[in-house]
This record gives structure tokens, C-alpha cells and sequence, in this order.
């Protein structure tokens, strides 16, 4: 994890601007369009703000795959760098969906047969799943995750499609689970640390400029 953010320090400070113009681009831009109009939630939710919702996503996942051949490089422009995500966008998505499917089919294989000896209880359909079976798929997602994660540097920097991305994703992250794990770990618990601290400040100054809100 120390080597990781040594070496992501040096990106950032020799293509910290080009970082930044593409994150604006194709995370902050988009998120604040999707802040205007709303998240789709309940049976009341606008199509726009469903379709908005949808286009937010796949720019997102666009924007991760830029933003990697800026860090791996060869140096590339911050066009080149938006130019390559959008192309490799439909790879990565067919990637996510083949993972989903190969997720649902070993949470199956393992809930079934402990379902059946009673170990963990399958809900029926409209009731909550159980600890037990909660437990599983978080075992799950953080083990497929770990693994799964290198496909978007390798849709940035090589070429292929969904399958090749998850086997050369595989092959990279062999050995390497418990620091890939850690390393998502630490930085996640780093963004919701910052994320907390800023609301704090932030409403603290707005209570202070304009009153506690009604």
C-alpha cells in the first residue's frame, strides 16, 4: 500500500492538471448534473432523471478507463485519454455483466446446498435474506472485487474483449488478493473519512452563515 501511494503521488505530480481536467470532465460535471435533477427513486421518478441516471454510470466507468493510461502511461493528451475510455467502454460493460453472472451462479452453488442442510436460511421472495446468507455474498463481492478491479486498467491499456479483460484481470491479481483487498480497503475508508469531514465543516459554516435550516 506504501509503494502504491508513493508511486500515485508521483502521477499526480507530474499529470496532476491532465488528471484533474479529465476527472472534471467525466466525474464531477456528470455527478452535478445528476444532483440537479435527482436520483430516480420511488414509482414517482422522471424518466430523465432514470436515463441521467443510467448516462452518469457509463460515464463513470468511461472515466475510470481514462483516466488509467495517464497513470500507466505512454504520455497521452487528456482527448486521448477521454478518447480511450469511451472505446473501451462496451468491453467493460460486457466484463461487469459476465462478473454478475458468475457471481449469481456461486452464490447459488454455495447457498443452495447450505439452505437445503439448514445452515442458512433462503428468504422467499419480498422478505430480507438472512445474516448468514448476507455474510456470503459480502464473502463474495470482496473476493470478486479484489480480483475484478484490474480489468479496468487492463480495458485502458491492452486491447480485447469481456473475457479477455476478466482472464488477464485474473491472471495479474493471483497471489496478490489480501494487498488488493487492503489497498480498496484503505482507500475507501480514506474517501468516506474526508467525505464526513467536509459535510462536518460545511454545515457547520452554513449553520453559522445562515441559521440551523427548518
Amino acid at each position: 500500500i506504501s509503494t502504491a501511494w508513493d508511486e500515485t503521488k508521483a502521477i499526480i505530480a507530474r499529470d496532476g492538471k491532465l488528471l484533474a481536467a479529465v476527472a472534471l470532465a467525466l466525474v464531477a460535471l456528470p455527478q452535478t448534473v445528476m444532483a440537479v435533477i435527482g436520483m430516480p427513486v420511488g414509482p414517482e421518478a422522471k424518466p430523465a432523471a432514470s436515463l441521467t441516471y443510467i448516462a452518469v454510470i457509463l460515464i463513470g466507468l468511461a472515466a475510470q478507463v481514462a483516466l488509467n493510461p495517464l497513470a500507466i502511461g505512454p504520455s497521452t493528451t487528456v482527448g486521448g485519454a477521454i478518447g480511450r475510455g469511451f472505446a473501451r467502454l462496451l468491453p467493460l460493460i460486457g466484463a461487469f455483466i459476465l462478473f454478475g453472472i458468475v457471481l449469481v451462479l456461486v452464490l447459488m452453488l454455495v447457498a443452495v446446498p447450505l439452505g437445503a442442510t439448514g445452515a442458512i436460511t433462503i428468504p422467499a421472495r419480498g422478505q430480507q435474506p438472512s445474516p448468514g446468507l448476507i455474510l456470503i455474498m459480502l464473502f463474495l463481492l470482496a473476493v470478486g472485487f479484489a480480483i475484478f478491479q484490474l480489468s479496468i486498467p487492463v480495458a485502458a491499456a491492452e486491447p480485447g474483449g469481456p473475457i479477455r479483460l476478466l482472464k488477464r484481470s485474473w491472471q495479474l491479481s493471483r497471489g496478490a488478493y489480501l494487498r488488493l483487498l487492503g489497498f480498496v480497503i484503505f482507500v475507501f475508508s480514506g474517501i468516506i473519512t474526508v467525505g464526513l469531514a467536509v459535510r462536518s465543516v460545511v454545515a457547520s459554516l452554513v449553520i453559522l452563515a445562515l441559521g440551523t435550516p427548518s
